[in-house]
């Protein structure tokens, strides 16, 4: 009848379908394990972090700066920082200088960097590992502090710079640029390399800040400022001097070309309309590199 023939099917498939099963059952148990994707390895060995936001859903962490080092991706979701000096101090004992031409690079670090800016400018952006900025840039002027977290970091220095810093990358910033200081300067707690690229208004500059802390030096003495102190400054190596009744003409060493006049009062624009009287003494320096007359010539004077 059709109904026991509807049964009849029924259970054949029914018998079917457990031997179906029996196969695969049997077959999985002998099969060898399936090997995880590429995909899955990345993201077992580098999972993605989460944490509550600030609308209360829990989701992956947005980290503003990426980095790749060695065989791990570092990520730094901290800001640059200008400190002030009694936190900064701490971490800047015993540590070296190192100085900087006008250049862009890009600095990979593991650790947090303490500096202090001795000279110069500089202004410092999060980047990604391509390059790709992640954030504003955060300048830096002669005197201020910083600390930059780990990561890759571009710094963007304007000016030649000096900085001290406890950054142990010696070999990384010596390829990008950066050139270790002697012991002697840095215990003087200033650079060297810091002086190429300036020009005689970075030194005019330089001397202005200079008579500002010292004073100006009186009349009779300017002849020994000169000789045994500015010409011998190699923050002034660009400037020249000439010494009138006037006052000191101060002047660029390559084109000769006055900028201002130092005078007893303090610095003064230089006008070619006045009338500027060099003394004997600064001829002599300027011919020979000496103010004093030697015993040669005084003896054919007398």
């Amino acid at each position: 009848s059709p109904s026991r023939r509807i049964v009849q099917m029924s259970s054949q498939g029914a018998l079917l379908l457990t031997v179906v099963a029996s196969c695969l059952v049997v077959s999985s148990a002998f099969a060898p394990p399936l090997m995880p994707s590429q995909f899955a390895l990345r993201r077992s060995m580098h999972p993605t972090p989460y944490a509550v936001t600030s609308s209360g859903r829990v989701g992956p962490v947005r980290h503003r700066n990426l980095r790749f080092y060695g065989a791990s991706l570092r990520m730094s979701a901290e800001e640059i920082q200008k400190v002030s000096a009694d936190v900064a101090e701490g971490s800047l004992k015993n540590c070296r200088y190192w100085s900087c031409l006008p250049s862009q690079l890009t600095m990979y670090t593991d650790k947090p960097e303490t500096f202090q800016l001795v000279k110069g400018k500089v202004a410092v952006m999060p980047v990604t590992v391509s390059g790709v900025p992640t954030g504003d840039p955060v300048e830096f002027d002669e005197g201020d502090y910083g600390v930059v977290p780990a990561g890759s970091f571009r710094w963007e220095v304007q000016k030649p710079t000096t900085k001290m810093t406890n950054c142990m990358e010696g070999l990384q910033m010596t390829t990008k640029g950066w050139q270790e200081e002697s012991p002697f300067k840095a215990l003087q707690g200033k650079g060297t390399l810091s002086t190429k690229g300036r020009t005689s208004e970075d030194d005019l500059q330089y001397l202005k800040e200079l008579v500002a802390d010292k004073g100006v030096p009186p009349k009779r003495s300017w002849e020994n400022a000169i000789q045994y102190k500015l010409d011998r400054d190699i923050y002034c190596a660009n400037l020249a001097f000439v010494v009138t009744e006037q006052g000191i003409l101060v002047q660029d060493r390559v084109s000769e070309k006055t900028l201002e006049v130092l005078t007893e009062d303090g610095f003064k624009p230089y006008s070619e309309q006045d009338t500027y009287e060099e003394t004997e003494g600064s001829k002599r320096w300027r011919k020979d590199g000496n103010f004093a007359a030697s015993n040669f010539i005084r003896e054919e004077n007398l």
